[in-house]
């Protein structure tokens, strides 16, 4: 990988990984869940040619078709799944290593159940489950929530609340209807809401390539797993937000916004510089360009909504805090939660 492990974070299973096992209370609606979505997800054991193995997961998405992320299968030499506790022979892989999107042909997997693909877009703050191999174990199921959906390589990639960690890669992200979202694919170290998920439009264009060739190691690497220089802006965007190099977020967002002054995403990342270099006016302003642009992001509201009130803009935030009740009521806990956390710290525009 060109990044440090302590930027982007792959959730496959490699032979060292000793992490703790993660609980997740579920009720009635995960166990049924659970119970329809298992039996098409899963487990990828991946053997390279000195016999390590790594692990992730697959979902069917065609008789006889297992989609995974290509970071899983990449050194591989030998790929099987496992479903119902048989192991069966991977024959070839159609790769887009670059989109981090791998299709496994399995001939012995044509009778698993196959899920349906959402065919509408996702919307910022939906419930979504995620279900994939912790630690190569049973699947197991999170859920959480969509928080940002990030255009990229003519779709958006799914940024979501859903807590998931090594083994995972690969897995099912559904919505509430049981239909495929995305693939889980990498995460961003710094709490659950910086999870990643590939799109779904990506696997049914895939779906339409011809047969991929044999199993073999892979060339490339993915659009997360680059030099910094060659990140999307919006992975290179959160990266120099984490590192508080605001100067050059500056200098990223405004060249993004000179390429497509509709951009959301660009307008939020311009705000979030000049709020860190003390230009709070222009900060302010560009968060609210921002909201204004993509009205229903819960993160552009909360943020804008924080630094007003650091701000003690009382109107601005009464505006705010009545929009974030109207879209999102349950969005509520979490901006009240933040500001507890702010204390009496001014620049509540980094909280």
């Amino acid at each position: 990988m060109h990044l440090p492990a302590s930027v982007f974070l792959m959730l496959a299973l490699s032979p060292a990984a000793l992490l703790p096992q993660m609980a997740y209370a579920m009720d009635e609606r995960d166990v049924a869940a659970l119970i329809r979505l298992r039996p098409s997800v899963l487990k990828v054991e991946a053997s390279d040619s000195h016999g390590n193995v790594s692990v992730g997961t697959g979902v069917a998405v065609g008789p006889g078709v297992i989609a995974t992320a290509c970071h899983v299968t990449a050194h591989a030499t030998t790929v099987r799944v496992v479903s119902e506790g048989e192991r069966m022979q991977v024959a070839s892989q159609r790769a887009q290593v670059r989109r981090d999107l791998c299709l496994l042909d399995v001939p012995g997997a044509s009778q698993v159940p196959v899920v349906e693909l959402r065919s509408t877009p996702l919307r910022p703050g939906e419930e979504l489950i995620a279900l994939g191999y912790i630690l190569g174990a049973a699947p197991r199921l999170s859920n959480g929530t969509v928080l940002r959906l990030h255009r990229h390589d003519g779709a958006l990639v799914i940024q979501s609340t859903t807590p998931f960690t090594s083994g995972a890669s690969g897995g099912g992200l559904f919505d509430r209807d049981g239909r495929l979202a995305g693939l889980m694919t990498f995460r961003f170290r710094g709490g659950n809401d910086k999870q990643f998920s590939l799109p779904v439009d990506w696997i049914r264009e895939a779906m339409a390539l011809p047969a991929g060739p044999e199993v073999a190691p892979l060339e490339g690497h993915a659009f997360w797993d680059q030099a910094e220089d060659g990140l999307p802006p919006f992975l290179r965007s959160l990266r120099l937000q984490a590192e508080a190099r605001w100067g050059e977020l500056e200098t990223l967002a405004r060249g993004w916004v000179a390429g497509n002054e509709a951009d959301a995403s660009a307008w939020y990342s311009l705000g979030r510089a000049q709020l860190g270099q003390g230009h709070d006016a222009d900060g302010v302003a560009s968060l609210a360009r921002a909201s204004a642009l993509d009205g229903d992001n819960l993160v552009f509201l909360t943020e804008l909504a924080l630094v007003q009130h650091a701000l003690h803009d009382d109107s601005g935030y009464a505006l705010s805090r009545a929009r974030l009740a109207r879209i999102a009521p349950a969005a509520l806990t979490g901006l009240d939660e933040r500001l507890g956390a702010c204390g009496t710290d001014t620049a509540g525009r980094r909280c």
